[in-house]
Order: C-alpha cells, then structure tokens, then sequence
C-alpha cells in the first residue's frame, strides 16, 4: 500500500474532463500538490493517506479560477456607487489611490483572497496597478504565499503622472520602472509553486506605443502572459481613433501585441471584425459580467465568442466595482445576463457556465495541461461542495444547484496545491478574525483620509462605528 499525502472518498466527483465524467461515491488520491489518481473504492486499497476527507453526501469540483481582480480596491468597497466607468473611478479609487501604503494592500490583498477561497476560488489572477509608494506588489504576493491560494500578480501599469495636486501619487512610475519591475518579480517567482507573473498593462492610453511593443518582446522572452483592460466601454476606440486614427483592436494588432497569450478583459464593446481578430490570433477573454452591470458598461458578446472557439473565462473585477470577490455569484451571473439580454433561456445552461469558471480559466491562463478539471496528473486544486444547505436543498442536479441555488455556505472545504486551506468552514493558514477586523480598521482611515463616503435620501453616510 502505498503512503500518499491525501484521499478523498464517497464524493459525488464532477470531474470536468474530456467526457465530462460525474462520477458518483468515487475517491480522489492525492499527493505531492498533485491529482494521483481518480476512481472508486480500490483506490482505498492502494493508498494510505495522512489525510482523510469524508465527503459522503458532498460534491467535489475543480477550483474556480478567477482571471481579474484588482484586490487592492477590497478597501473601498461599496463606495463610488451608482456612477459610469470614469466618473466611478474619480469618485472612488483615483481619490484614494495616494493613501495606500504596505499595510493596507496586504490586508486589502489577503481579504480579497479569503472572500474568493470561501466562494470556491483556487486560482486568481490579480491586476495591481497601484503604486503610489514602491514595494506595493509584494504585500500582494505576500498574501498569496500566507493564505495558500494559486495567485498570479499581473504587475500593471497606470499613468498617474496627470492627477491634480490634491491626489498627486507620492511616486510617479515610468514605463521603464514597470518594466524593471516585472523582470524582478518574474525572477524571483520562476519557481514558485503557487506565485506566478504576468504583464497587465492598464488600458489603451496608459502606454506608449514603444511601451507595448516591448511587452509583446518581454512575453515572448519571459514567457508569460499580457492582460488588459480591453473595450470595456466606448471611451478605448474614442481614444484610439483621436490619437491613431484606428480603434483600439486593429492598433494593437499593428503593434504586434496580440497572441494567445493575451487576456482581454471586459471586451464589452466588440465589433464584427473585433471577434474575428481574436479568433485569428487566439485571444483569450476574462468576462466580469457583475462589474458590467454594476457599472453599466452594457453586456459582452460571450455566446458569439463560445461560437467562434474563442476562450472565455470568469472573473470577480475588483470589489470597488463588483464590491465583493464571491464567484459563485460571478457564475449565476454569466447565464442570467446573457439570457435576459437575448430573451434566450438555453442560453449560457449551468454545464457551460462552470467550464467557463474552469476549464475557461485554464484556458486563457495557458494552464490547460495542469488546472480546470479533476484528471490524474494535474494539481489538487479542489473544492468540497456541500448541497444540503436552506439555499440549495432539495437537491437533483448538481451542477444546476451550483450555478442558480447556492452561497459560499455550501463551500466546506478547499484544497490548494493538495494543501486544505479550508476545512470544515474554518480556514487553516489565517486568522480569518483578525482579518476581518485588521481590513475594517484600515478601510475606515482609507476612506476618511481620503475624503470618502456616499450619498444615501440626499445625505452622506456617516461612517460605521465597530
């Protein structure tokens, strides 16, 4: 009998594979951060597992994998309400972006990753872009590393170089500090288990054009993915064509940036001719369908792209504009939207949302091979689904309960990297506690420093006392 780290029995496996097996009282053997091997009751004839996990009357599914956030914004959450794209981004995080410092981003960073654990998230690609004081990008790696998630930091770029004096960033970083910036963290996370890379530019006027075709060169020689805020509103072509005479798609073509390792997120306002480049070229799409809605930006062509073969993930945003980090909502949101757009209820069914969740995710990150789905050779990125909750029960399908009839109640238990990071509802490497209280404390002087509150029946709300 051989002694492995973990096995898991009597699960009701939804294992997303090739065939899309869902396989009922099977066991799942795990070791070294790795799928073993997948199967019935022989497999606890094979194994002797330091760990034992019981989940008779539970589902195990992959781990969701989120491919943007900005977790830093966990801090001003709910504020800025009610508001478009740039004037949300005045009346929020613009306003509040001088005032972060190494404290606030770790906790801001570490409840982030919490929030998208207990919702089932595994695998989460953050977009940090604020860096008013250097050093910033590690508290966010550094949350990563102590809460156990599978975190890649995409090291963006904004330029801050024109806020007024009043919200003036105390460091006003250069094209070339970003691209230093991404050498050393790529560097030293090469090989991380866990902590990866990625170039995440801001948006289409936040660099130049030398800038973009040296990410396309840095790509190819570090190997790791571009990600970017793509037409997520109309302001990108309007200011493409002011300032190059083409929308913003057909100019990074002409730069040469587009690849399959490019991640466009939003992608909110795609033309005919838009869909085609992507396909030409592999683009991968995040689709944040909450922070569209919550902000209005209007609703991706998501069922066009699934037609053409274009890989489609899922994704929180960041919690000033989606205001939380829970993808289980991000999930049931992807099918609702998309159905009552199109007055089409087949549209976006519960199987085809949660490939998106998965093996979607695995996709646009380049992961196939080792992420999104329960098979033996790839990590034990796995999470423990218990249905029998006031939400979901009475239970038939699995799947369907998943995406429209749940919470992250129904999330037990979660295995990162074959380590459980949440057991039985309790985390096993934070003070969850303390966690809570430390971003509460921090928020609060983030949004007083800052000048921030909103308006409720015409009045300011005054700030919550605990």
């Amino acid at each position: 009998m051989k002694k492995i780290d973990t096995i898991i029995k009597n699960a009701y496996l939804i294992t997303m594979n090739q065939a899309r097996d869902i396989l009922p009282n099977a066991c799942v053997a795990v070791d070294s951060g790795k799928i073993l091997a997948v199967g019935g009751d022989e497999l606890l004839a094979q194994y002797q597992a330091d760990t034992v996990i019981d989940a008779a009357g539970k589902c195990v599914f992959p781990g969701f994998i989120s491919t943007h956030s900005h977790l830093f914004q966990t801090m001003l959450k709910g504020l800025g309400r009610d508001k478009f794209l740039l004037d949300w981004l005045n009346s929020s995080v613009r306003v509040a972006l001088h005032n972060f410092d190494e404290e606030t981003v770790y906790y801001a960073a570490l409840h982030g990753c919490m929030e998208a654990i207990r919702s089932g998230t595994t695998t989460i690609l953050d977009y940090m872009y604020a860096h008013p004081i250097p050093g910033l990008d590690d508290c966010v790696t550094r949350a990563f590393e102590d809460i156990g998630i599978r975190g890649i930091l995409g090291r963006a770029f904004t330029n801050v170089g024109s806020f007024p004096p009043e919200i003036a960033c105390p460091t006003v970083e250069t094209e070339q500090d970003f691209f230093d910036n991404v050498r050393r963290l790529e560097k030293q996370y090469r090989a991380h288990p866990r902590v990866g890379v990625c170039m995440a530019p801001g948006i289409i006027w936040d660099h130049t054009d030398d800038g973009f075709r040296e990410m396309r060169r840095t790509a190819d020689e570090l190997r790791i993915p571009i990600t970017m805020h793509l037409v997520e509103t109309p302001d990108d072509d309007a200011f493409s064509q002011a300032h190059y005479h083409e929308d913003t798609i057909p100019h990074l073509e002409r730069l040469g940036v587009l690849g399959p390792d490019f991640i466009a997120v939003h992608c909110v306002y795609m033309k005919d001719e838009d869909l085609e480049t992507f396909r030409k070229y592999d683009v991968k799409v995040s689709h944040n369908p909450n922070s569209n809605m919550v902000l209005a930006s209007g609703v991706a062509r998501i069922p066009e792209m699934l037609e053409k073969g274009i890989a489609v993930s899922l994704a929180c945003d960041g919690s000033a504009s989606n205001d939380t980090q829970n993808m289980l909502e991000v999930i049931k949101a992807a099918s609702l939207m998309q159905k009552v757009y199109h007055r089409n209820p087949s549209l976006m069914p519960a199987s085809a949302t949660v490939e998106l969740a998965t093996l979607g995710g695995a996709r646009a990150l380049g992961r196939e091979r080792d992420l999104g789905s329960i098979e033996p050779g790839k990590r034990a990125d796995l999470i423990v689904f218990d249905p029998l909750s006031p939400f979901s029960a009475p239970v038939h399908d699995p799947v369907s309960t998943l995406v429209y009839a749940c919470s992250p109640d129904n999330i037990k238990t979660v295995l990162i990297e074959g380590k459980v990071v949440l057991k039985d509802g309790r985390f096993t490497t934070i003070d969850e506690e303390k966690t809570i209280w430390q971003a509460q404390r921090l928020a609060a002087k983030l949004a007083e420093k800052s000048g921030l509150g909103n308006v409720q029946w015409g009045r300011k709300v005054p700030p919550l006392s605990l």
